[in-house]
């Protein structure tokens, strides 16, 4: 498929997070989606907001109809409190479920920043960062309701200067009202359920619509090759976007071959753009390490600790193994890339922890210093050597991202004087100062899932495009990968260093357990170039 074919993320990175969400929908930039397809709804005091469903019950599990509803009311409900994690076959079908609700604000961080946001608030964030398409769900379908949507939105695009480069999709009735509204701004017919595709082209044609959104099933034959009478009467200015099947997370990798070089598509709309994206641009496994033995790779990782202290110790043995010992000062250590990454990668480690605690912590993290000559130093510190961004298993809270977009600050503990007695003098020793990283501009995202002692596997991925950086995991309960959070990351250098790296700390005069982290299984791909 031709990199210029856009790819819409329909309600943001919807398979791996709430969809309609801020943080699905940086998420969905995260996974290279090329633009974000919206539904947009009126609320009940007139405010657009972004909705799916015409209720808030699969999102909210509120019964209410959205346009039922104030903007008030939608930003103070959890958009996440429903959502599981979906498994998809071979032919990106959704074939089982996740066995929690990990993105319930239910006992993590304050909820209130996951909610469907406004269409405002979505255009601050993005409408010059990406592609839009935006879906109009009028509250009925009477005249009027109709007219109220189109002209709220019509309104926010010029305001914010996005009526010539946004494209609007809807039914034929609404369509003919943005067009008269927004003259210059690009139409895509939405086909209805069940209708032939020749009828939705004729429809496109008379509205003078320049996309035409599609099921794969609506123009695909039984060879899965488009019929040449539809493509004839696509003309020339008519471009398809095309959703899945059965439900749109993605279409099946034998789809995307065959149409996904046809100069009439326009691209796909998807709820799964890693699945989508993995099809038409192949993921190369370019560095492999099960950290297999006793003897440590030393051309591709540097051992080291983040405290001169002796409580931790980092070696290999059948995994990369940081073992902690029980005691009541900072302590970690990590394993460092020795060269750096360049450009988009997409990381992923598997682990075992033996004692989830408050005051421990673990992590997979991109950072932009190399590790140095001494074995102790803040690079091999969970957290440490900023900027940085971290895909981390958070105490036993839960999963996060971490990311800190200042400078590489660092505090430093005093200098200490020890005075011994020799003969009839005193000898000084001076402790030196040791540095630690300054939490200055440290950033967490609200947690995600369960990291109690008795889930002690799981994975964890780290992902970037561009300056942005997702982070997942999988566990006991979710088998398919969940998003823990998305960030964007602009001071990260072009090329970084990976680290796989854990600590523990005393939090409120609780003095932290001993624990052991083993990596093993490290994978890290790029994509076709």
């Amino acid at each position: 498929m031709s990199d210029q074919k856009h790819i819409f993320a329909l309600g943001g990175e919807s398979h791996t997070a709430p969809g309609n969400t801020i943080p699905a929908y940086w998420a969905a930039l995260g996974s290279g989606a090329s633009g974000l397809a919206l539904s947009v709804r009126l609320t009940s005091d007139g405010t657009v907001v972004c909705c799916d469903e015409a209720t808030l019950k699969a999102t909210c599990d509120d019964p209410r109809r959205v346009s039922k509803v104030s903007a008030a009311e939608i930003r103070g409900l959890d958009a996440g409190v429903t959502f599981r994690s979906t498994i998809l076959n071979d032919n990106n079908h959704a074939s089982g479920r996740g066995e929690d609700t990990p993105w319930s604000g239910e006992g993590k961080h304050p909820s209130q920043w996951l909610y469907h946001p406004t269409l405002s608030e979505t255009l601050v964030l993005f409408s010059r960062r990406c592609d839009l398409l935006i879906f109009l769900r009028p509250n009925g379908k009477s005249a009027e309701a109709r007219r109220d949507l189109v002209n709220a939105v019509a309104a926010l695009l010029v305001r914010f200067g996005v009526d010539r480069s946004s494209v609007i999709g809807g039914d034929a009735e609404t369509l003919a009202l943005v067009g008269k509204a927004l003259p210059e701004v690009t139409l895509a017919l939405e086909a209805g359920d069940g209708e032939k595709a020749s009828a939705a082209v004729a429809t496109a044609k008379k509205l003078a619509a320049k996309r035409i959104l599609l099921r794969a099933e609506q123009f695909l034959s039984t060879t899965g090759t488009p019929a040449a009478a539809f493509v004839k009467s696509l003309g020339r200015g008519l471009k398809v976007l095309v959703s899945s099947d059965i439900q749109p997370f993605a279409l099946a990798p034998k789809q995307l071959q065959k149409i996904g070089n046809a100069p009439w598509l326009d691209g796909f709309v998807c709820r799964a753009v890693h699945e989508t994206l993995d099809s038409v641009r192949r993921p190369c496994e370019v560095l492999a390490d099960d950290f297999g033995g006793k003897v440590f790779n030393s051309a591709v990782w540097e051992l080291g600790y983040s405290k001169s202290n002796k409580d931790t110790k980092v070696f290999q043995d059948d995994g990369l193994v940081i073992e902690i010992q029980n005691g009541g000062e900072y302590s970690g250590g990590a394993a460092l890339t020795t060269f750096s990454i360049h450009g988009d990668f997409d990381a992923r480690i598997s682990y075992h922890v033996t004692n989830s605690h408050q005051g421990t912590t673990f992590e997979l993290a991109a950072i932009q210093v190399d590790p140095g000559y001494r074995e102790v130093n803040l690079t091999f510190d969970v957290h440490g050597a900023p900027p940085y961004a971290s895909s981390e298993r958070d105490e036993d809270d839960g999963f996060r991202i971490g990311w800190n977009n200042g400078p590489a600050l660092t505090n430093f503990s005093p200098k200490k004087l020890t005075l011994k007695k020799v003969g009839s003098d005193y000898e000084v020793t001076r402790v030196h100062d040791e540095a630690q990283s300054s939490n200055l501009y440290n950033e967490y995202s609200r947690d995600v899932g369960y990291a109690k002692k008795d889930s002690p596997e799981g994975e964890l991925r780290l992902v970037r495009t561009g300056s942005i950086f997702n982070s997942y995991y999988k566990d006991q309960n979710n088998a398919a990968w969940v998003l823990s959070g998305s960030a964007l990351v602009p001071t990260l250098a072009g090329d970084v260093f990976l680290r796989l790296g854990a600590k523990h700390w005393p939090k409120g005069g609780i003095v932290p357990p001993a624990n052991t982290v083993k990596f093993r299984g490290f994978k890290l791909f790029q994509r076709r170039i």
